[in-house]
């Protein structure tokens, strides 16, 4: 008997510029989403969200949202550092690797933190395919829960703009 296929959570928004958002539940569901994008060849103007509990937080709670303490939220340190660790070493990296791009170091890095979230700002430019275009990534913490949001973009660049 065959297993049966998980079906990808995702939701399609339209935002109040009319344009169509694609929203998804789980982190792997996103990342299954922009390998197809870039084996389709589509990659370079997409915008999309993730909604998700980062790995470290269901691995801690054993894979159970119901046992995600309390805590886990922007002002406990703990959980800052390991979400970063998580973006920097895990997320970012396998971005890097869909697009077969090592040179691909996120350089334009910045972060924003006020009492409500913590925002993690990264962008870069890159070219696959003779394509060239502009990546820009932003994770979200907020102090009410370990529920992390990201936001995916990515615009063309037009010919005669310089890559850095």
């Amino acid at each position: 008997m065959a297993k049966k296929e998980k079906k990808a959570k995702v939701a399609t928004i339209t935002t109040k510029s009319g344009e169509s958002l694609k929203v998804f539940e789980e982190l792997n569901d996103f990342e299954t989403f922009l390998r197809g994008e870039v084996e389709d060849n589509e990659f370079d103007h997409v915008h999309c969200k993730a909604k998700y509990y980062p790995p470290f937080v269901l691995h801690e709670s054993h894979d159970d949202p119901e046992k995600i303490k309390d805590t886990n939220n922007s002002h406990n340190k703990k959980f800052v550092r390991h979400l970063h660790q998580h973006v920097e070493k895990h997320l970012l990296k396998d971005i890097r690797e869909m697009f077969q791009n090592p040179d691909l170091k996120f350089k334009n890095k910045s972060k924003e933190e006020t009492f409500e979230k913590i925002t993690w700002h990264y962008a870069d430019e890159s070219e696959l395919n003779a394509k060239k275009f502009r990546i820009q990534l932003d994770v979200t913490c907020t102090h009410d829960g370990a529920m992390v949001d990201v936001d995916y973009r990515t615009e063309p660049i037009a010919a005669q703009e310089p890559v850095i």
